[in-house]
């Protein structure tokens, strides 16, 4: 016995050392692969400087930056500060212009958002949302499944889509387990039934991820790449009319986000939930049970949604376009969506977390222990600065784009597929975008491809719209593979979905929201927003750009 259990712990040590070096040579390769990528990429591009024009000094900006980003040899956020040196020793823009971009008002309208939901994480509002909604689904698997893809398509348009991923997923592998634990009562089930119990429980959890990127396109807000857009939009159109705004974004995104959900649920269902068990009460009562076990709803909690609520008022009645808004008090310019954003952020960094009572205040132990409802110690553990940076290289990218000439360059490069029927351009620039978002953040994607479609639809005559929204909104279609986007990268985590599932199906609930975003870009988009005529304000920024 001693000799054999002598001899299996050398075969043990034997297989950690070979996987210990195999682990060593694989993170020499990566860091030999960087170095590579690092130093040769503006060794490979640097002939551009010595052509003519700031568009090629800028070209040669764009260049290393996309590398960088798509190789991700240093961390997302680190490439994205790189404009502030590349952009003025090159000549692109003097270092204060480029750092100005870095921290504009779309920026803060991200961080207002951002604190908003960091609150509703705080106070544990979200689980109480997403219980209080599961619990009235039924016990049908695909209607189980429905009211996890609504719930959470629901929370990732106002928080961030990787919490409420990350928030659902446990959720999720409860309502599985019940599932399969009833399904194991039943002997009668033979293996069709126990293939049935695992593509369910596949089904199942890929729709929390998928409904989380969908989700994030319904308000200006809930993704990146959206306010990306509407930071360009600025950068690239200085006179650009309020035309586009957080309602108008909403009413015109949010239609589409239901209708693409509807179809990547129904997509699901055909694909994992045609063997499924059949309903089981169980999981209605397990929903239920949870639901009934959190506690009363706290003062807190009440709090938040208060400051939710008023935050909402406040940007639909700026400007809601059916009558005016309280934002013509104000000076053009004077009060925006960012505005809003940072008065509730404010409110949630004064008001209490416990219901205030005067007689508790007196000693000032006290009073230290009272809490508010959103706190600078949540803010450094969860607050996603890296995004805030990585959202201002994005707008730093496109200021140098615009007054270098290198968005005028491209769109006339282009010009020869300008006179393609819209449609045709719609699909070609989105389907460029799903590919190279299913390898890089949407933010990364639409901070490339944003100024360069907009210079296409400018110089084909179309409205900007036309081409910036649909590019934008198939920046958050990153279906098929797990490093996509992190909600994709967390439902892989849970080990209940193979990438040989992700990337089938994520392949081809691609294709049908891309098809479905072109017919609604063509039909009921124009109900929402002017689409139809060329904007005066696009004319205005052509023929600048020409002279």
């Amino acid at each position: 016995m001693l000799e054999s259990s002598s001899s299996t712990n050398f075969v043990q040590h034997f297989v950690s050392r070979e996987v210990s070096n195999k682990e060593r040579l694989l993170c020499l390769f990566r860091r030999l692969r960087n170095g590579l990528v690092l130093v040769l990429t503006p060794l490979f591009f640097g002939q551009m400087l010595n052509w003519e024009g700031p568009e090629w000094k800028c070209a040669y900006c764009v260049c290393i930056i996309a590398i960088y980003w798509m190789s991700e040899v240093m961390p997302l956020a680190v490439t994205a500060m790189l404009p502030v040196v590349l952009f003025p020793l090159v000549g692109v823009l003097d270092a204060n212009t480029t750092a100005k971009e870095y921290m504009n008002d779309t920026n803060f309208l991200f961080i207002g958002g951002l604190i908003m939901a960091a609150a509703v994480e705080k106070c544990d509002l979200h689980e109480r949302v997403a219980l209080s909604v599961l619990r009235c689904v039924g016990s049908e698997p695909k209607w189980i499944m429905l009211g996890f893809m609504t719930v959470t398509a629901l929370l990732s348009s106002f928080i961030s889509n990787t919490a409420t991923t990350a928030m659902m997923v446990p959720i999720g592998q409860s309502v599985v387990q019940q599932l399969i634990s009833s399904f194991q009562h039943h002997p009668t089930n033979g293996e069709r039934g126990r293939l049935g119990c695992k593509k369910m429980a596949t089904g199942l959890v890929l729709s929390i991820c998928f409904a989380a990127n969908i989700g994030g396109t319904g308000t200006a807000t809930g993704t990146p790449s959206n306010l990306v857009m509407l930071g360009q939009l600025n950068a690239l159109f200085p006179k650009v009319d309020g035309s586009l705004n957080y309602v108008t974004w909403i009413f015109f995104a949010y239609p589409l986000m239901l209708l693409c959900l509807g179809v990547a649920w129904a997509t699901l269902v055909w694909f994992f939930l045609r063997d499924a068990p059949e309903k089981d009460e169980a999981v209605t009562e397990m929903l239920k049970t949870r639901y009934n076990e959190l506690p009363r709803m706290t003062y807190a909690e009440k709090s938040v949604f208060v400051c939710f609520c008023i935050l909402l008022s406040l940007w639909i009645f700026r400007n809601p376009g059916i009558v005016p808004g309280f934002g013509v008090f104000f000076k053009k310019g004077a009060y925006t969506d960012a505005t809003s954003a940072m008065i509730v952020a404010f409110l949630l960094f004064i008001l209490p977390s416990e219901k205030p009572d005067l007689a508790t205040y007196i000693k000032k132990e006290d009073l230290k222990k009272k809490g508010c409802l959103m706190d600078w110690k949540t803010m450094q553990e969860t607050f996603p600065w890296s995004v805030v940076l990585l959202l201002g290289g994005g707008f730093a990218l496109a200021a140098g784009v615009k007054e270098s000439g290198l968005s005028l360059l491209i769109g006339n490069s282009l010009s020869s597929i300008g006179h393609l029927p819209l449609w045709i351009l719609q699909l070609l620039t989105m389907f460029i975008a799903m590919i190279i978002t299913n390898i890089c953040s949407n933010t990364v994607t639409a901070s490339i491809f944003v100024p360069i479609v907009a210079t296409l639809a400018q110089k084909a005559g179309h409205h900007p719209f036309t081409l910036m929204l649909p590019t934008t909104l198939a920046s958050s279609f990153a279906f098929i593979f797990p490093v996509g986007t992190p909600p994709n990268a967390i439902v892989f985590g849970s080990g209940m979905v193979k990438v040989s599932d992700m990337a089938f199906v994520g392949g081809i609930i691609s294709m049908e929201l891309l098809v479905l975003t072109i017919l609604y870009m063509n039909s009921i988009a124009y109900l929402t927003l002017p689409l139809l005529e060329f904007p005066s304000w696009a004319v205005i920024a052509n023929s600048t750009m020409q002279t």
